[in-house]
C-alpha cells in the first residue's frame, strides 16, 4: 500500500528525531519512495508498507512531532493529462477503465470538457456548478 506521511516537528528537536529513527531496525517491507523537507517545520514521506509493523515503525515520529499518515492512490497520469490539457488521452483512459460505469465516466469527462472550453477560470467554476446541478437532477430521477 502506498502512503503519504506529513511530519510536523520543531526543528530544534531534530537530534531527537534522528536518534529515535536510527534506533533499532525498521521492517524490511518499508520502502521509502521519497522524503522531502518543506521550507517550514514539515517533512513529507512517500512510502510503501505492507503490514501493521510498518505503520507502527512510522509511529515513532509521533514521539518527536505530529505525524499524519494517509493511504495514497496514484492518480499521476490523470493529473499529467490535466496539466497538459490532454482531454482526449484522459477520456480514453477513463473509458477504458470504466467497465460497467461508462455513463459515470462520460459524465466525468463532460465536466472536464466544460472546464477546458470555458473562456476563463470564473466561467469554468460556473460551468462546474451547472454540471453539479445537472448531476443532482440525474440522481433525483434515477
Amino acid at each position: 500500500m502506498l502512503y503519504v506521511s506529513i511530519l510536523t516537528s520543531d526543528r530544534s528537536r531534530d537530534p531527537e528525531l534522528w536518534a529515535t529513527i536510527w534506533q533499532g531496525g525498521s521492517p524490511p517491507s518499508i520502502n521509502v519512495i521519497g522524503a522531502y523537507n518543506l521550507a517550514n517545520d514539515k517533512r513529507v514521506f512517500i512510502w510503501e508498507g505492507e503490514s501493521v509493523a510498518d505503520l507502527q515503525f512510522m509511529d515513532r515520529f509521533n514521539y518527536i512531532g505530529v505525524l499524519e499518515t494517509y493511504p495514497a492512490f496514484d492518480r499521476t497520469e490523470g493529473w499529467r493529462n490535466c496539466f497538459a490539457k490532454d482531454l482526449d488521452t484522459f477520456a480514453a483512459r477513463l473509458l477504458e477503465r470504466a467497465g460497467r460505469n461508462k455513463e459515470q465516466a462520460e459524465r466525468a469527462i463532460d465536466l472536464r470538457r466544460r472546464g477546458r472550453t470555458a473562456p476563463n477560470m470564473y466561467a469554468a467554476q460556473a460551468a462546474a456548478r451547472q454540471w453539479q446541478e445537472e448531476q443532482a437532477q440525474v440522481g433525483n430521477t434515477g
